[in-house]
């Protein structure tokens, strides 16, 4: 028979391997920057004009106005707006809306009745079918295109069906009670759909987009893990240093608050060796968390540098892989547009 001193001892040993088990939890980091264009125009283009060419009765099925929807969604990001004749000029089109037909259709189903006798049903509905070109041209000041699109054709031929109604008599009832607000509705989505497709098109080419958006460090997710309030302790410096960071200005304050952190993590390096399934996700969170701000930094060489460090624990490590294309793509986003940083753009200037 085992002695109690024993039995004491390897439950205790039991108790410690269950507190060094390591899960991973993410924690959501605010980041502030901009999007940098995949097609930038350089220096001397720092205005931009707009107008759009819409009939009125189309524009009377919108809340809007010719002014508000190019203000929502004619504005090229990062440039001065002035009235006419800016060094890009966009020129929105929304063509008229084209009834091709509505068609009385039907669709049949077999159903049982409340006695179980099957019986096929006839359900009638109508469809409409419909169109509405809408494109853009965007020119520079010497009137050449750099744009030239539609966003929908008019031969980009859109179906809407009605609701299935028992008898013909009820759908007749029912559309031509609801035809002229779902004509005007269906307009209405038509336009701002397009609109926003405009919008998305000359920013992502041409704009410098201000985003606000989260990223997400790593800490020990296990509450028992001996180490979990300090993982926890210096994920919140984190942060709390990137609650500091503004597209409009600096990284200097974030990374000075985030030093803390980065000395812990760094500290942590060499103790945790990775061997075995806990102690690779330990040093995955203390590897990653440095690419991940370094990356934010822009401090692109040692980013990659604990990216790859990861891999070299984990060859098959997808977050460390991921991060990888996101410094290339970022990199060369900045070499394309002649920029240092994604903080603190001013159009015209690199």
């Amino acid at each position: 028979m085992k002695s109690l001193p024993f039995i004491v001892s390897c439950i205790l040993i039991n108790i410690n391997l269950v507190a060094q088990t390591v899960s991973i939890d993410n924690v959501p980091v605010p980041v502030s920057y901009y999007r940098l264009p995949e097609n930038p125009l350089g220096p001397a283009f720092t205005t931009y004009s707009s107008e759009i060419d819409i009939d009125y009765r189309d524009l009377s099925t919108t809340t809007y106005t010719e002014s508000s929807l190019i203000n929502e969604f004619l504005s090229l990001d990062g440039f001065k707006k002035v009235s006419s004749k800016g060094d890009i000029r966009i020129e929105a089109e929304v063509g008229d809306f084209v009834n091709w037909g509505e068609y009385h259709k039907t669709s049949r189903h077999k159903s049982k009745d409340k006695n179980g006798v099957e019986r096929e049903v006839t359900k009638h509905y109508l469809e409409l079918r419909w169109s509405m070109p809408i494109g853009v041209v965007v020119r520079d000041k010497e009137g050449d295109r750099l744009i030239d699109k539609y966003i929908f054709s008019s031969g980009d031929i859109r179906t809407y069906n009605t609701p299935s109604y028992n008898s013909l008599s009820d759908l007749d009832s029912h559309w031509r009670i609801d035809r002229t607000s779902r004509l005007r509705n269906i307009q209405k989505e038509r336009i701002q759909e397009g609109m926003r497709q405009i919008s998305n098109l000359i920013n992502s080419q041409y704009g410098y987009t201000r985003i606000s958006d989260n990223t997400r460090f790593e800490t020990i997710g296990k509450k028992k893990h001996p180490e979990y309030d300090l993982y926890q302790k210096n994920v919140e410096i984190i942060k709390t240093a990137f609650k500091l960071m503004d597209a409009d200005k600096s990284l200097e304050p974030v990374k000075k608050a985030s030093q803390p952190a980065l000395d812990f993590y760094k500290s942590k390096e060499a103790s945790v060796k990775g061997n075995g399934k806990d102690e690779i996700k330990l040093k995955h969170i203390i590897l990653y968390n440095q690419a991940l701000a370094y990356f934010w930094f822009e401090d692109f060489v040692k980013a990659k540098q604990y990216a790859d460090a990861i891999i070299k624990v984990d060859p098959k490590d997808k977050d460390a892989k991921r991060l990888n294309e996101y410094i290339e793509e970022v990199q060369y986003s900045l070499e394309r547009t002649g920029r240092k940083t994604r903080h603190s753009v001013v159009v015209g200037k690199a």
